[in-house]
């Protein structure tokens, strides 16, 4: 009722809002709030009394209680207290009521002074309190929030956030708006504030603190409309945001506390949570806390509600815990145990009374949880303590039930806490209870523990063993002794886990533990065993070993190591169990390797016993650590002196045995983690134990070992080097410890162990050789002799480990014993031959598998070992007669059966012969007079190297047999005596055709069964390649010279072509060899110029894109190596890094990228090229061209552009030869781009000479090849000098270097043939303009162009093409092709129509081609009408220029009839156009065409007619100026007899003159002209006829006054041919003779006459002529009688015309006329004349004449 009254009291202090108190009054209102509640000495406090204060609900004051104006003071200066503060103030003053009554007062002073601010601050707005630069993050904060609906809540949180560190207020005061208006997203409004509060939001106004505590407050406890998730979200802010504001928060949490009333649960979670967070803040608050809640406790009936309040005794309780271990760290006085004990024993007692029977499994875990806490609080109480040790076996039946057992364990662990730190027991059987309860949770499989239950089980089983370890290790041990494995690894865990925590409480309890342990080690489960070995490993890391016999479980680890090696051994072994056995074998190791010999005992357990495990072969895997122990331990003992470090061999590996152990693992440094360092240390270390003769010596060579190891990398290092270094190190030894009987034990001693090493293996070759070099040194013959016996007659000679190995030992032991050695040999070798085996059968199965055959091979390699070991100066003496003779010999018996001799087809004894020569030969070598000394068997072993390589199949690599037999022959071809040349070069020949032709290396690799066998295969091809650049090397050593090296490139040249790319790449790696070689030893020691340098560029070139990388990149050394031999004396410099970074470009797949590196690469290489070379390269690269791959092609073509481009301006000499070298190629170069290669690279040319490029191509015969037209056009193609070549071109046209051009002579053989330099100047114009893609450089040279061109076609008119004169070489490549027989002028004029084209339009040239102007042209029957043609449509298109008019002029007077007749019709054509008026020509060119009017050739008279008569087009008005000149020649011309063409040009230009001129300008002439023009009415020429009719009717215009009755009576003469050739057989004709005859009509005198016959003529209508002749002749028979007579009597005449269209016409007329006409009045018809012309006309041979004819007479 004390603590429900206080309370009361307290609430009554605090029932406002404190949002805009400062710090210091807050923190006096809530010292003053703890005091009233808390406080032992405030139980007399009430309500109100006068004695202390006054208090009322509205927190009111009696005005008369003073006010202490000092404390105001202090407060008011917002000071900043703390609780201690004030309870020192309440023991100053002496009296709380007056602390009460000064706080108070102090408070509504506060309350007053800011009550005004508040009202203020109310009034505006959160925006309206914004800033200038405010409103910015406002409307950020605003439209991120926008966001929040989408996938990255957090990032915009965090942006919130960021921006809160410099805008706390805003963002806070916007949230805080949010969430009163958005109730969709409060739960993300919620966390973005609870991330701003975890900040510094120290400065938080008062204003906004207040509104957060009461918003989230208000949604915390709200219990409508409310989700859970938004209570957890404002309980989780109010937690975060009590971290600045704990006693504000937890303020606001008391006043929801109100007695007998239930609060919202999230009030309670969110205590339980403050608790948690601020343990040692909230102890001052929890005893009113539960004063508060012991009012509740009935009233709680809900499962959830007990649930938070058991949430809060949880964490109350675990609060008081932590202020009991850390109280000092806490600001107020101390509070005692009991005061807390008390406080919390009713709820205990409650909740285990009430509670604990609930069958909700959720409020049974919550309830589990709270107890540990609890129990743990109340165990400090003595009383209580009975009391909870009988709650454990209530909370350990709590394991069987469904519930999460971690909380169970947690609840054990905190009691057992308590229990351990305060020395509390517990009773015995609640031990064992708990320890069963432990052991089997962490043995029961009936469900998966936890890690964090794992983990918090064996925390208990560790604080057990703090506070009983005795009881606890008896207990484990006994459940060592269950034969179960689970419980047998959960106790070995366990007891692992006591020794890693080493407490002081179990650390003198060891050697309990380990005995306990040793229960288990003949347990063969693997889990047991790996458990076992876990433990060891932590019993041997821990402080001390000493009295735990620890020594016991060392062994057991070297054991465990050795079983799982026999057991890895087996091949029935599961993977299963191989992992767990590898598993176990590391984890041996793993313990080795931690042995810390300076742990505390350690010495005196591990020093000597270790040394057992060094020899045996099982342990080999645990040397590594096991040296390095031994060295440590060993050092120890040396540092304590002599005596403790001497050995007792009686029970220890003797010192030849450690010697030769140490030293064969060291033999093989990087094994196993590299243990043979260790090995040779601990060796050095041990040197006193082993001899004391090799101390200073070890000394100072063990370390050079362990420096030459640490310098290298298993990669890296040489084995064989390693093993000679270790051998001498042990001769060396040896020698100094110089005692044979010492050294005897050491040979037996290694023979001994050669049983524990596999066959075959590093270390055991390595021993072989050892025991070889130690029977080197034994001085004890008898004892070497008994040796080498033994091992010859013991050893399987079926076992290739086992042979090599006697070859090592005779080898070895040679060194010293080299007669001994020899002499043992031939013992064996004999007393084999006469061991006799019988049959046929057995001897062949002897000589194929037997052990005779194997032995033989052995004794063949043993005598060549023991020749390379033999001392030198006693080889010469040996090398022949005993070593190789012997050799040869039993070659020889092995290829015998039954005495004969048979093929050898044994792999293993060719390879046996093969390295016995290599052997043999590097042996002499070595030797100093090798030089001098003549082997006698040289060649033999020559010719069976060269018979095993020729019977090498070349569809397989599988033997090894070709590329050591390559390698011998190189080693005896240094021997003496040398080889000829010739002999050397079938010997290499040979060897490449053994090679080269194999398949691809990735065939052969699939032939393999395995990928072992593909390995091997790449090996094979990789040695052998090697092999024979060696051999290379060798015979260009034995011969270097520049010849000799040639000769062998061309060996290597043959491959290059090849189709197969596999074979290309061999002979392009051979090359470099080959380069290398050279470059090593000609080059370097001659010095000389490398002439061959070009051609061998341009032979490799192409192949740096071949379509293998590998080719490329061998290329690209091949190149780096030639430029390296080229510039010897110059320096490289930057070529060479750029060489090197285009080989690695060279390895694209991208076509177009390596074209680019290969480009690259050449334009390095051309810095250094000789220009001299140029056509060496030339050649060399199209030969490349014609032979290769597309793509080499192309490659080919890059680089003889690129050198070209590069080196051209030094070539002027060689531009000849490369142009042949070209045109050459040209036929046999199809391919559209590589023939683009070629003629580029003459462009190239080009640009640097051009007059010599032009002039060769000049020489080139006609007609123009295709090769010569596309060299040309690559010319025109080159826009920078197309000027420059259509000026030099033109100038060949103009001046031609032969008279045979010339204007000034023409012979009969320049009439028949065309000069060949001016037209092929000509054709080559032609192609070079085709090929433009400019038309500017035609533009600019045009006029001149014109005139040339056009001379060229009338020079060449009627010409043949001259003789053509072909080269022999070029025969050659054209052999079966002839040449097509071209014309001179077409070609002329293609190259004209060509510069046309180009330079002015498309459309032009289509115009002419439309008109046949070129075909024109091309004719000389009708050349001028193609001038004329040409001319009129450059007219129009004003291309006709001054230039070109003054280039034609003098033409008009030349002697040759051809420019004659151009330059005639040009000018013909030029009269039509104004522009020679203009340009002042008119009046010359118009008497030189009256004059050429008189010309000897028909066709220029013809042009110069049409020019005069074009007068009327160019100048009519000067027509009349010179009308006498025009008519009297014109009329003249009309009566030129010779020609036709003559005649209708005259009549063509009589029409168009007489248009212009009117009757009395035409004079006398009209009578002529009148008179001629008739006889041409009837002229066979159609054309004539046409024109005749024409220009009749334009002199029916003209005839006016004077000469119209003259002219009528011409017409009344011509009228009936006129009608009649209405029906001539020529169109034109007959259309020309209608218009005329319409024009005449009025000269005939009779109008109805005159209707009757425009009626019919005149329109457009068809003309019917027998309707017209109808009416005609009946107007005739009523009006005119003596025009029918007319008629009648001039149409009988046409009984016999020429045209059967007009006699038909005359019969049909006649008919007509006798159809119309009374017979009676036609006296002048004779009737028997016309039957007699009609009977004719029966007889003609026109069908249709004839019917007519017949018809007519019919009708008669």
């Amino acid at each position: 009722m004390l603590a429900a009254e206080n309370a009361s009291i307290g609430a009554a202090v605090f029932p406002y809002d404190t949002w805009n108190l400062p710090k210091a009054a807050l923190l006096a209102l809530q010292t003053l709030k703890m005091a009233l509640i808390c406080h032992p000495c405030l139980a007399p406090i009430k309500k109100s009394g006068d004695d202390f204060c006054i208090v009322d609900q509205d927190f009111g004051f009696h005005p008369q209680i003073s006010v202490n104006k000092d404390l105001m003071e202090q407060l008011g200066k917002g000071c900043t207290g703390t609780v201690e503060s004030m309870f020192n103030l309440h023991t100053k003053i002496g009296c709380l009521g007056e602390v009460t009554t000064k706080l108070v007062t102090t408070l509504g002073f506060w309350k007053d002074v800011f009550s005004k601010r508040k009202e203020t601050v109310q009034k505006n707005s959160s925006k309206n309190l914004l800033g200038n630069g405010e409103e910015g993050v406002y409307n950020e904060v605003v439209s991120l929030l926008g966001y929040m609906d989408g996938q990255d809540k957090d990032k915009i949180a965090l942006r919130i956030a960021h921006i809160a560190e410099t805008k706390l207020a805003i963002v806070v005061t916007l949230l805080l708006e949010k969430l009163q208006q958005d109730e969709k997203n409060r739960v993300d409004i919620y966390c973005v504030l609870e991330k701003v509060l975890r900040q510094d939001t120290e400065g938080l106004e008062r204003r906004l603190l207040s509104k957060i505590i009461t918003l989230a407050s208000n949604h915390m406890r709200e219990t409508q409309a409310v989700t859970d998730e938004l209570k957890v979200a404002a309980s989780n802010t109010l937690v975060t945001l009590a971290r600045c504001y704990f006693n504000e928060v937890m303020y606001e949490l008391q006043c929801c506390l109100k007695p007998l009333e239930l609060p919202e649960e999230f009030t309670f979670i969110t205590l339980g949570n403050l608790s948690s967070a601020y343990a040692l803040k909230c102890i001052p608050f929890v005893g009113m806390t539960l004063n508060v809640m012991s009012s509740m406790l009935q009233l709680a009936k809900d499962s959830r509600m007990k649930q938070a309040l058991c949430g809060v005794l949880e964490k109350f309780s675990r609060a008081v815990n932590v202020y009991f271990s850390n109280w000092e760290k806490c600001p107020f006085p101390r509070m005692g145990e009991a005061q807390f004990c008390d406080k919390i024993l009713p709820f205990y007692c409650h909740v285990t009374s009430n509670w604990l029977t609930c069958k909700e499994l959720e409020l049974k875990q919550v309830i589990i949880k709270a107890l540990g806490p609890m129990m743990s609080l109340l165990l400090h109480k003595e009383e209580q303590q009975d009391q909870i040790f009988e709650q454990i076996s209530w909370l350990l039946e709590q394991y069987k039930e469904d519930i999460d057992a971690f909380h169970v364990t947690k609840s054990l662990s905190q009691l057992l806490e308590v229990s351990g730190a305060y020395k509390i027991p517990l009773p015995k059987g609640k031990f064992q209870a708990i320890c069963s309860a432990l052991h089997h949770q962490i043995c029961s499989q009936a469900k998966q523990l936890s890690m964090e239950n794992h983990v918090e089980l064996f925390y208990c089983i560790l604080l057990l063993a703090h506070s009983s370890p005795d009881d606890l290790i008896a207990f484990l041990h006994s459940q060592l002794k269950i034969e179960n494995e689970t419980v047998r690894v959960a106790s070995l865990n366990l007891l692992r886990a006591i020794v890693s925590a080493d407490m002081p409480e179990t650390r003198v309890k060891k050697f309990l533990i380990v005995k306990a342990v040793k229960s288990t080690l003949n347990d063969q489960s693997t889990k047991v065993r790996n458990a076992v070995l876990h433990f060891i490993r932590r019993l041997l890391s821990s402080g001390s070993v000493e009295n735990c016999a620890a020594w016991d479980m060392v062994a057991y680890v070297f054991n465990e190591f050795s079983v799982s090696t026999s057991k890895l051994q087996k091949t029935n072994l599961s993977t299963q169990d191989a992992q767990e056995e590898s598993a176990i074998q590391t984890m041996c190791i793993d313990i080795l390797q931690c042995l810390d010999t300076s742990v505390s005992g350690m010495t005196q357990v591990l020093w000597p016993r270790l040394l057992e495990y060094v020899v045996p072969a099982q342990y080999t895997g645990t040397l590594k650590p096991l040296c390095r122990c031994l060295r440590e331990l060993a050092e120890k003992k040396q540092q304590e002196g002599e005596e403790a470090a001497c050995l007792d061999y009686t029970k220890l590996p003797t010192p030849q045995g450690l010697l030769a152990r140490l030293l064969v693992v060291a033999s093989s440094p990087y094994e196993r983690e590299g243990h043979g360092c260790d090995a040779l240390q601990l060796l050095k270390t041990l040197h006193q134990n082993i001899h004391a003769a090799v101390g200073e010596t070890w000394t100072v060579k063990i370390p050079s070992l362990l420096q030459y190891i640490e310098g290298n990398t298993e990669n890296s290092l040489d084995h064989a080097q390693w093993e000679r270094i270790l051998l001498q190190f042990l001769r060396t030894s040896l020698e100094m410890i110089d005692d044979s009987a010492w050294t005897s034990q050491l040979s037996l001693a290694l023979n001994q162990q050669m049983a524990g090493y596999a066959t075959p293996s590093k270390e055991k070759s390595f021993l072989y050789k050892a025991l070889g070099t130690s029977l080197a040194v034994c001085q004890d013959l008898v004892h070497v002799k008994s040796q080498i016996q033994k091992f010859l007659k013991t050893t399987d000679y079926m076992e290739a480990p086992e042979r090599q190995g006697i070859i090592s030992i005779l080898a070895f032991s040679a060194e010293s014993h080299l007669d001994l050695t020899l002499n043992t040999l031939q013992e064996f070798g004999a007393a084999m031959n006469k061991v006799k085996i019988s049959g046929f059968i057995g001897r062949l199965k002897d000589y194929h598998h037997g052990k005779r055959g194997k032995t033989r091979s052995t004794l063949m390699l043993t005598y060549s070992s023991v020749a390379v070991h033999a001392p030198k100066d006693q080889l010469f003496s040996r090398v022949e007669a005993d070593i190789t003779g012997n050799i040869l010999h039993h070659y020889r018996t092995s290829c015998q059966v039954l005495g004969i001799s048979v093929a050898n087809k044994d792999m293993y004894l060719k390879l046996t012969l093969i390295q016995s020569a290599t052997e043999i030969s590097c042996a002499i070598l070595e030797t100093k007079d090798s030089q001098a000394f003549e082997f006698s068997y040289k060649l033999e072993l020559l010719g069976h190297m060269l018979d095993f390589i020729q019977k090498e199949p070349l569809d397989s690599l599988a033997s090894p047999v070709r590329y050591k037999a390559i390698l011998a022959i190189g080693h005896l071809s240094k021997l003496k005596p040398s080889l000829t040349l010739e002999e050397n070069r079938d010997l290499l020949d040979q060897c490449l055709k053994s090679l080269f032709p194999l398949p691809p290396l990735e065939q052969m690799k699939e032939e393999g069964e395995t990928a072992k066998d593909a390995l091997h295969i790449q090996l094979l091809y990789e040695w052998s390649l090697e092999a024979l650049g060696e051999l290379m090397k060798i015979l260009l050593e034995e011969a270097p010279t520049p010849d000799w090296f040639q000769e062998m490139f061309h060996l290597l040249e043959t491959w290059f072509s090849s189709g197969k790319e596999w074979e290309r790449e061999r002979a392009l790696q051979a090359s470099i060899q080959l380069l290398t070689a050279y470059q090593e030893t000609v080059n370097s020691t001659t010095q000389e110029n490398f002439d061959q340098f070009g051609s061998l560029i341009g032979l490799l070139a192409p192949y740096s894109c071949d379509s293998l990388a590998t080719s490329r990149q061998w290329v690209a050394d091949c190149i780096s190596c030639l430029l390296h031999i080229q510039g010897q004396s110059m320096n490289l410099g930057s070529a060479e890094e750029e060489l090197r970074c285009l080989r690695e470009a060279l390895t694209a797949s991208d076509s177009e990228a390596l074209f680019q590196a290969s480009s690259k690469m050449a334009k390095v290489v051309s810095e250094y090229f000789p220009s001299e070379q140029a056509t060496d390269f030339i050649e060399a690269i199209l030969d490349g061209m014609l032979s290769t791959s597309p793509t080499c092609a192309t490659a080919a073509g890059l680089w003889m552009k690129t050198i070209l481009k590069e080196c051209g301006n030094t070539m002027l000499d060689e531009v000849p030869d490369i142009l042949g070298i070209i045109y050459i190629r040209m036929p046999t170069v199809q391919q559209g781009s590589l023939r683009q290669f070629l003629v580029e690279a003459v462009s190239i040319l080009a640009h640097h000479h051009l007059e010599a490029v032009i002039s060769s191509l000049l020489s080139k015969c006609l007609p123009m090849d295709s090769d010569t037209t596309e060299l040309w056009r690559s010319l025109g193609g080159d826009s920078l000098f197309t000027t420059q070549v259509l000026q030099i071109l033109t100038d060949k046209i103009k001046n031609p270097t032969s008279q045979e051009g010339s204007i000034n002579s023409e012979t009969e053989t320049d009439r028949q043939l065309a000069a060949a330099e001016p037209l092929t100047a000509t054709c080559a114009i032609f192609e070079v303009v085709s090929a433009l893609q400019s038309s500017k450089a035609v533009q600019e040279l045009l006029p001149e162009l014109f005139a040339v061109l056009l001379q060229q076609v009338s020079r060449t008119l009627g010409q043949e093409m001259p003789l053509p004169k072909m080269s022999s070489r070029r025969r050659l490549f054209r052999k079966g092709q002839q040449l097509c027989v071209g014309d001179p002028c077409r070609l002329s004029i293609e190259a004209l129509e060509s510069v046309l084209f180009k330079g002015v339009n498309e459309r032009l040239v289509r115009t002419l081609r439309n008109q046949r102007t070129w075909v024109l042209l091309e004719n000389p029957e009708t050349h001028h009408e193609g001038v004329c043609l040409l001319v009129s449509v450059l007219l129009r298109s004003e291309l006709i220029t001054p230039e070109i008019i003054q280039s034609l002029l003098p033409w008009l007077n030349s002697p040759t009839e051809n420019w004659r007749v151009t330059s005639t019709a040009f000018f013909a054509q030029l009269m039509s156009d104004p522009m020679l008026r203009e340009k002042k020509f008119l009046k010359s060119v118009l008497h030189i065409l009256e004059a050429k009017a008189h010309d000897m050739n028909s066709i220029v008279r013809q042009m110069a007619v049409r020019g005069l008569g074009n007068l009327v087009y160019g100048a009519p008005d000067k027509v009349k100026k010179h009308k006498k000149l025009l008519l009297d020649v014109l009329i003249r011309a009309s009566n030129d007899t010779s020609k036709s063409e003559v005649i209708g040009e005259s009549m063509k230009a009589l029409a168009k003159v007489l248009k212009e001129l009117n009757e009395k300008d035409i004079g006398s002439s009209f009578r002529d002209l009148t008179t001629q023009i008739r006889t041409y009415f009837d002229n066979e020429d159609d054309t004539l006829r046409s024109l005749a009719f024409v220009l009749f009717g334009v002199l029916a215009r003209s005839a006016k006054s004077k000469w119209k009755a003259y002219f009528a009576d011409q017409v009344r003469q011509s009228w009936v041919t006129l009608l009649l050739h209405l029906q001539d057989p020529s169109p034109k004709v007959s259309m020309e003779c209608r218009a005329t005859f319409h024009l005449c009509a009025p000269f005939l005198g009779r109008k109805r006459l005159q209707a009757v016959i425009n009626e019919h003529l005149g329109g457009t209508a068809e003309l019917k002529p027998e309707e017209l002749q109808v009416d005609i002749c009946r107007h005739l028979a009523k009006e005119n009688a003596e025009l029918q007579e007319n008629l009648y009597k001039s149409t009988i005449t046409y009984f016999h015309s020429s045209w059967e269209e007009i006699r038909a016409a005359a019969a049909k007329l006649v008919g007509i006329i006798l159809e119309h006409t009374d017979t009676q009045h036609m006296k002048w018809l004779d009737m028997e004349n016309l039957l007699i012309s009609l009977q004719v006309l029966q007889k003609d041979p026109s069908l249709t004449v004839q019917l007519v004819a017949a018809q007519v007479t019919s009708d008669i």
